[in-house]
Parts: structure tokens; C-alpha cells; sequence
């Protein structure tokens, strides 16, 4: 394997300030833990000619445990009732849809359920934001956007150019370890910007940013921070109040929930922004902006999400005395990276034996705090279409193509050649799984 050269200078000393905390005493799942873990998760069962499937496409979206699947099944079959009814089953939903909220704002480290915004996805929900804040732009006022990040913290806000007048400023990447260029950074914020728009995690490459310290430089210029954590909430604890976010989005459907969108932001500035809305709906936060009915079904299911989090957090995160909801979700959070820790070590290993394979992004094993475990490679003499097809037919699913990590592929000089391959692995995959991705990628030698 080649592996693009890092000046190691460059970031001496770093430190990945995303204010989650460290892994702490927790330790990483064994073989029977894994086992145990595995068996919550009906998807797994799955068989692709008499052996397991290989769910190696986590970053697009995770599976998920029995808890939610029941969860869903149990709203639709006795509590399925629009909102705000005085009658027992939309009482019942409006429960559900409120224990959705109070336990997403534990999850995320909100101290305020009404700081929580539900909606179909982080996509959605972004445009609408965007909308809102643009209303409170002039021309000439300035935006942040960087080229690690997701489309859909991008676009939303390249937007603004043309409805608003925005200016918008770039903040490019170091191609050799795909980390973001924080002296670039630094030049960007100035006395007009307005808006930062930042990625936690990238979904193409797994760089964690430095956020808290993005997240200080715009405040000093009295900028907001709209921060992206879509690919970093299945990895590592989310508090945003060690943050200081002013916004955070992240996608359920990516930490082993339903598909749904799910934004934090500061009461202060949902009450403040005005909302798109229909006009009998609600003024205060989280009503004035979940617009139109919410997924009952889903926030349910969600619900089972948090539920199965810490049940993992007391039964092997060392929580089951804990007192609180945060803290059993943080326990089950750290338990997930230091899990994914040894997963990502070994799948480092096992590629650097595949010939004529480029991986991309952090590969000094002293340095994977400053990621999480997505890994995107090309192999030689083939597309990565032809690497992720050759991969499907033996059973394991994993992703080609950019990822809507537009601007990155194009930075990288991938674009034309069909971008990268990407596998992602989340605490539930065993080590019995990097084996048969390396297995089946030797075969195209």
C-alpha cells in the first residue's frame, strides 16, 4: 500500500479538541462482548452465499438494533395519532415525540429539550436554516466553508451568494493527510464574517476537526459556528457545551436510529431567527420549526436508539450505577470508540498489505485520535465502481464515488477517475470482517 507522505511538523502537538472527552478506563469490546452486541442487531444475521454479510457502509447508514425496530412497530400499531389531539393515542404520541427530545438533548449534551430540532434529514434541515439565517445577511457579509466538508454543509450556504449577497470564503485542506489548513483558516475569519461552517468528522476520509478551536476563532470576530457532526455522532460523545456550538446537526440514521434529521442549536438564536413556517403553527422552539408533521414512527424508533446506547453503556461502559441518561449514553459512546480504535488499527494494517492500494487521510497510528474509522483508498488497475461491485458480489457492502464530499475528491485530483472506495466500521463489525475485505481485494491481483 502507498501511503500519501505527511510532513509530521505540521501538526505537532495537536490536539483533536472536539470536546467529547477521551476514552477514559473504558475498555474495547472483546470476542463474546462483540457476540453479544452483534445479536441486538437483526441485520446481521443476514448470509450472502453461506457466509455473513459484511455491513462495511456504515458511513452511509448504519443498521440498527432490535429496540428500534420494535419501538416503530409499537407506535404504528397503538399510538400512530397526529399531534396535539385530546384524545389518548396523539396524548401517547406527543409522550413519544417529547421523550424524543429530552433524550436527544442528553445525547448531543443540550441542557434544554426545546434545543432540539427534529426533521426528514440533516439536508433539510440545513436549507432551512440557511434560510433563516440568510434573512439576517447583508451583501458584502462573509461565510466560511471548508473543502472537507459534506456537500450539504456547503451548498446551503454557497446559496446565500446569490439570494443574499454573501461572500463566501474557502478554507482548502492539506492534500498529504487530508486535514484541514487551520492557518488558512485563520486568514479567513475576519470582521465580517458571519457564519463558520464546519465538519466534526469528515465523511470521506474520517479527519476529526479541531472544532472547538475553529468554534473560538469565529467567536472572537462574534461569527456563529453551524458544525456538522453527521459523521462524527456513531464514533465519538457530542457535547456541545464543551463545544460552544451554536449549531449542530446530525443524522440518526448514521448512529444505528431511523432516518430522520436531528440540529441542535442555541436557544438564544432559535428564538431570535425567524422561521419559514404556516402561520397557526407554534412561535417558540422546537414547534416554529419542525414544519408540518413530524415522523412519529420514526422519533419513536429513535427513542430505542438511545435506549439500546445505554443499555450498551451500562452493560459493558461501566455505567450501570450511573444516575443519569448522559451518562450512561456518554459510557456507551466511549465504549464505541475505544471498540473502533482497535478496529481501525488493524484494518491499517491488513490494507497496507494490499498492493498497489492508496489509502487517504491519517495514517500514523500515533495520530487516529485526530480520526475516526472511515478509511477511503483507490486500488491500481481498477475503478474504485469496479472495486465496490468486485466487493458486493462476495458480501460486503462498501461505497465508491465522491460521498457528496464534493469539493475534497476534487481537491484530491479524483474526480475523473470515480473518486474513492470507502468502508466504514462501527462497533458491531468484528475483526473476522477487515479478513474478508482484505481476502476479497486480493483477489483482483
Amino acid at each position: 500500500m502507498h501511503r500519501e507522505p505527511v510532513n509530521d511538523t505540521t501538526h505537532r502537538g495537536f490536539v483533536a479538541d472536539t470536546g467529547t472527552g477521551g476514552i477514559g478506563p473504558v475498555r474495547a469490546l472483546d470476542a463474546p462482548a462483540t457476540a453479544t452486541v452483534r445479536a441486538e442487531f437483526p441485520a446481521l444475521s443476514r448470509r450472502h452465499a453461506d457466509r455473513p454479510y459484511v455491513y462495511l457502509d456504515g458511513p452511509g447508514g448504519t443498521q440498527v438494533p432490535r429496540r428500534v425496530i420494535d419501538a416503530m412497530t409499537s407506535y404504528l400499531v397503538r399510538s400512530n395519532a397526529n399531534h396535539e389531539g385530546a384524545f389518548p393515542t396523539s396524548e401517547e404520541s406527543d409522550a413519544i415525540l417529547a421523550e424524543a427530545h429530552a433524550a436527544a438533548a442528553d445525547f448531543v449534551g443540550a441542557t434544554d429539550a426545546s434545543e432540539i430540532v427534529f426533521g426528514p434529514n440533516m439536508t433539510t434541515l440545513t436549507f432551512a436554516f440557511s434560510r433563516a439565517i440568510g434573512r439576517t445577511l447583508h451583501a458584502g457579509d462573509e461565510i466560511v466553508v471548508t473543502r472537507l466538508d459534506h456537500d450539504a454543509n456547503v451548498a446551503p450556504w454557497l446559496a446565500l451568494q446569490e439570494d443574499r449577497g454573501a461572500i463566501i470564503r474557502w478554507v482548502d485542506i492539506r492534500p498529504a493527510d487530508c486535514t484541514l489548513d487551520l492557518d488558512g483558516l485563520a486568514r479567513s475569519i475576519g470582521p465580517r464574517t458571519r457564519l463558520v461552517a464546519v465538519g466534526l468528522a469528515s465523511n470521506a476520509v474520517g479527519t476529526v476537526n479541531p472544532v472547538a478551536r475553529v468554534i473560538e476563532m469565529a467567536h472572537q470576530v462574534g461569527a456563529w459556528v453551524y458544525v456538522d457532526a453527521v459523521h462524527a455522532a456513531p464514533h465519538i460523545p457530542l457535547d456541545v457545551a464543551s463545544l460552544g456550538a451554536d449549531f449542530l446537526v446530525c443524522s440518526p440514521y448514521k448512529f444505528f436510529g431511523p432516518h430522520l434529521g436531528l440540529l441542535y442549536g442555541r436557544r438564544e438564536l432559535l428564538d431570535r431567527l425567524d422561521a419559514y413556517k404556516v402561520r397557526p403553527a407554534a412561535n417558540e422552539s422546537p414547534g416554529k420549526w419542525e414544519t408540518g408533521t413530524q415522523s412519529g414512527e420514526a422519533l419513536a424508533g429513535l427513542v430505542g436508539t438511545f435506549e439500546y446506547l445505554e443499555w450498551l453503556g451500562r452493560t459493558f461502559g461501566g455505567a450501570a450505577d450511573a444516575p443519569t441518561r448522559r451518562e450512561r449514553l456518554g459510557a456507551a459512546m466511549n465504549v464505541i470508540r475505544a471498540t473502533e480504535r482497535d478496529l481501525a488499527l488493524r484494518a491499517l494494517t491488513a490494507l497496507g498489505r494490499v498492493p498497489g492500494l492508496h489509502l487517504r487521510g491519517i495514517v500514523d497510528p500515533a495520530r487516529f485520535d485526530e480520526r475516526v474509522p472511515t478509511f477511503a483508498f483507490t486500488l491500481d488497475g481498477h475503478s474504485p465502481r469496479e472495486v465496490a461491485t468486485h466487493l458486493g458480489r462476495a458480501g460486503i457492502a462498501v461505497w465508491d464515488g465522491d460521498y457528496y464530499a464534493y469539493e475534497l475528491i476534487r481537491a484530491l485530483g479524483l474526480a475523473e477517475s470515480g473518486g474513492m472506495v470507502r468502508v466504514g466500521f462501527t462497533h458491531y463489525n468484528e475483526p473476522a470482517e477487515i479478513d474478508r475485505l482484505i481476502e476479497a481485494l486480493s483477489e483482483l491481483h
